[in-house]
């Protein structure tokens, strides 16, 4: 046999298996009627059947199969895909033995010569005709296949199994591109299926999915509490903040040693130490109190959900922030989160932001190399999509929020673990929700989106986030302050604006040096901080959209952001 036609042949039967699998899935997922005691066990065969799709979409491609039939391809990978899938095949009979229990029930006999996926398509499982005796009588069998708990864990965790030997023959860059793909899939508002998604992550041991679910039930819990509290009755008392929600968070003041003044240091940031750890307060601030000062309880309630998120593990999410032991009152309205330093940071030892470092560049040998702004780059696209995943709003993302340490034991600082801070005015991403502005400052306002500037009364999408990050971005990609484009000397005209502009970015970044960027980055990376700043990403959330759920266009979005911003840093290096 030549190469050509023994490439036809793995091609063919490596497809033929893949279609058995992800029909013996489709099996299960017939079945409405799970047990509703262990309900997380369909989400476990869910999650499992689009682990496997994707994996298909990707490696089993009409361009993979060519390379395969044309000889250009390793065939000996190929054979390890079919002896993957013969063993899903094997799993799925050992568990149940459903195809010989469901021929005999629906009067289709199984030849002697007959394989099981012969069996299979003689069911005529197709969506486009499925004959209704068939259907009916795989469903009444399966109903008690899944009554077996014990027996449907044993399946699925085996299945889960094969499917992590299928990522593990994809490329790094690949499986964390799956992975993301993933939590974007399952991600919801739906508290319910949150719960039996967490429950269904622990089992399979999916670590990331399982931190998603349980920091978004967080948010999502305490969304609904703080709808529930809801506006003061017009022009009755304001509520009383006595019966708050649960302060096991809460800190006091005294409880904390303040390294000089605990209020407005750097900004609104100060130092501490508790119980002998240093620590790191930011102070919740905003242009316009009025709504916390009327709406106490609601104010706290956010409050308690942030700190919860925070206070949880994100470290499987590659969500670089600080690790939140509490939050402390220093008025009514003004309410601090308390952070600990990273591990094994000296005691005392202040950070450093990504604004000072961008500001203080005197000469070209001060210009982090390439391969450090690369890793800094992903570090913050990680982090601020995976808090958009969770149905969180940042509203402050600059680089005054983007903290330092030294790497251990040394004085050089560690680019590629930038901490975000700053969530003073962040919120949940829920339409409706009461959403607060920054204190106005022009050098700040430089990196918000031009529909939320100054006192525009434009409600915060996700894609505004997005709009912050590219303008950071693009100052690692240059390593200088954005602010500082509109004095540089150029033979270009020069442009009458100042920071304070609503339009300085469109005006004088966008007009020339953003395309610049392609010598100092590379096309890849110029065309991500592009798909950032263009405001391309606020068509998800354009009011013609409104038929759509919020659920599917914050997948939708989450997607494009992945596609075009997120996987495309990914794969950029020195």
């Amino acid at each position: 046999m030549d190469g050509v036609s023994l490439g036809l042949g793995v091609v063919s039967a490596v497809l033929q298996s893949y279609a058995a699998v992800t029909s013996a899935y489709d099996v299960y997922l017939s079945v409405k009627e799970f047990p509703s005691t262990f309900r997380e066990l369909r989400t476990a065969f869910m999650v499992e059947r689009y682990r496997l799709e994707q994996w298909g979409n990707q490696m089993l491609s009409d361009v993979q199969q060519q390379r395969v039939e044309q000889g250009e391809h390793n065939k000996a990978l190929w054979k390890l895909f079919q002896a993957v899938f013969d063993a899903m095949w094997d799993a799925f009979q050992e568990s149940n033995k459903t195809l010989d229990n469901y021929g005999n029930i629906a009067g289709v006999s199984k030849g002697e010569d007959m394989s099981d996926l012969e069996l299979l398509e003689s069911m005529q499982l197709s969506v486009k005709s499925p004959p209704k005796r068939s259907v009916v009588g795989l469903a009444r069998t399966i109903k008690f296949v899944v009554r077996d708990k014990k027996k449907m864990q044993q399946l699925v965790k085996e299945l889960c199994h094969w499917n992590d030997s299928l990522d593990k023959m994809t490329s790094k860059l690949e499986q964390e591109s799956a992975r993301r793909r993933l939590r974007v899939k399952f991600s919801t508002g739906n508290v319910d299926q949150l719960q039996e998604l967490q429950a269904a992550a622990a089992l399979l041991q999916h670590r990331d999915l399982e931190e998603m679910a349980s920091a978004r039930t967080v948010i999502e819990k305490g969304y609904y509490k703080e709808e529930a509290l809801g506006p003061p009755v017009q022009g009755g008392p304001v509520q009383s903040d006595a019966t708050s929600p649960g302060n096991d968070f809460r800190l006091e003041m005294n409880q904390l040693e303040w390294q000089g003044l605990p209020f407005m240091t750097d900004q609104t940031r100060a130092s501490a130490t508790y119980k002998g750890e240093s620590i790191i307060v930011d102070w919740r601030l905003c242009r316009d109190d009025s709504w916390r000062r009327q709406n106490p309880k609601a104010f706290r309630q956010r409050t308690e959900s942030l700190t919860k998120v925070l206070n949880s593990d994100l470290k499987a999410l590659n969500c670089g922030v600080l690790h939140c032991i509490g939050y402390l009152d220093q008025t009514t309205t003004v309410t601090g989160y308390a952070f600990k330093a990273p591990p094994d940071t000296k005691p005392g030892q202040k950070p450093v932001t990504l604004h000072q470092l961008l500001s203080n560049i005197t000469k070209p040998s001060e210009v982090p190399d390439l391969g450090d702004r690369f890793e800094l780059a992903k570090a913050l696209v990680s982090t601020v999509f995976e808090i958009l995943n969770l149905g969180w709003l940042h509203k402050n993302i600059q680089p005054k929020n983007v903290l330092f340490w030294p790497k251990p034991g040394t004085t050089e600082l560690n680019l590629s673990k930038p901490y975000l801070v700053g969530f003073d005015i962040s919120r949940p991403n829920h339409p409706g929700e009461v959403s607060e502005k920054p204190l106005a400052d022009p050098d700040d306002d430089i990196y918000r989106h031009p529909l939320y500037r100054a006192h525009g009364s434009h409600s915060f999408l996700a894609s505004y986030d997005m709009y912050s990050l590219g303008i950071m971005l693009f100052e690692i990609g240059i390593w200088r302050n954005v602010g500082y484009q509109g004095q540089r000397r150029s033979s270009r005209p020069n442009l009458e604006t100042h920071n304070s502009d609503p339009q300085f970015i469109e005006k004088v970044v966008m007009n020339g040096p953003v395309m610049d960027l392609k010598r100092h980055m590379g096309i890849r990376y110029r065309d991500a901080v592009m798909a950032c700043m263009s405001q391309e990403l606020d068509g998800v959330w354009d009011p013609k959209r409104e038929f759509e759920s919020r659920e599917a266009r914050l997948q939708c979005f989450q997607a494009e952001v992945q596609a075009r911003v997120v996987d495309a840093i990914a794969v950029c290096s020195a």
